[in-house]
């Protein structure tokens, strides 16, 4: 773990456990053993340091929901589930940034961090948009609104039962069961049986704000280079292209941990490498992903 990632962690951790505003920058640095001059170095403020844990720990989570996207072999069904299901495997991995985001103090006075906070839920809702449509085709847009809201909170709800520790559910349990839920919800409106209350008028503000693109700024060379990747795979046979997705898929889990396994990802991004159709684009990925 470099230095900026022990400040993140111990950061979140502090964060966490006393609140935002109940910590001090000075303890933060007393926590990763540096001195305060040397924090400030790389975090200009306590303000730019809570932006940049959203950033990191919510990239690390949606990172894989965006690779599985990349997989067009996968049913968009079954896709949905693996994507809710890796989210809450996020979620578990990392508890701690998970119940200082829940505490939501740090954004009540704080205009930065609160855009940020509408960020990360318009990229959520970006993204199921794009799933349903995917599963229901335009027919479901008149209403969508409706199934976002529902869905948000039901997945609101498995969080925080999750990070509290009240709910023991695997992760895939939990991915299956909030897609038969969106699913029977979906059936409902468009047999008619329901009828949306929320239209585009009323959301057009909402909708305006929507971060349509996906990955933070900082990260978004290294989506690139994924979405890169996975199209040279459509060149290959079935088989083997397969094959290599499933070491790829391994790359991303490893990637996705707090701690992860430098050896093993550059043991893996060999694999790749010896593939001389996708050694360049294996060596750019890996660039991206070693570099942070």
């Amino acid at each position: 773990m470099n230095k900026r990632e022990a400040i993140l962690e111990t950061a979140v951790s502090l964060f966490a456990e006393k609140g935002y505003n109940n910590t001090s920058m000075q303890e933060i640095a007393d926590g990763v053993g540096i001195s305060k001059g040397s924090l400030y170095s790389f975090f200009t403020s306590k303000e730019d340091l809570m932006i940049s844990i959203y950033e990191h720990y919510q990239q690390l989570v949606f990172e894989r929901v965006f690779i599985i996207g990349l997989d067009e072999d996968l049913p968009p069904l079954q896709k949905l589930e693996k994507q809710f299901t890796v989210q809450f495997e996020g979620i578990l991995e990392y508890k701690a940034y998970m119940k200082m985001h829940m505490r939501g103090e740090a954004a009540t006075n704080n205009k930065k961090i609160s855009a940020m906070e509408h960020r990360m839920r318009g990229r959520l809702f970006s993204w199921l948009e794009k799933s349903l449509i995917s599963l229901y085709g335009e027919e479901v847009s008149a209403y969508k609104w409706d199934l976002l809201f529902m869905i948000q909170s039901i997945y609101r709800t498995y969080m925080m039962l999750m990070v509290s520790g009240k709910a023991k559910i695997s992760p895939e349990k939990i991915g299956k069961h909030i897609v038969r839920q969106l699913e029977a919800m979906a059936d409902d409106f468009i047999r008619g049986n329901s009828h949306p209350i929320l239209d585009e008028e009323m959301m057009k503000d909402f909708a305006v704000e929507m971060d349509k693109e996906g990955a933070f700024i900082s990260f978004e060379k290294r989506e690139q280079a994924w979405k890169t990747f996975y199209t040279k795979l459509k060149d290959f046979e079935k088989s083997e292209a397969s094959s290599l997705k499933e070491i790829a898929n391994r790359i991303s889990e490893e990637t996705r941990k707090s701690r992860p396994e430098m050896m093993v990802i550059k043991g893996l991004f060999a694999l790749l490498k010896e593939n001389g159709e996708i050694a360049a684009a294996a060596k750019v990925l890996e660039n991206e992903i070693l570099s942070d």
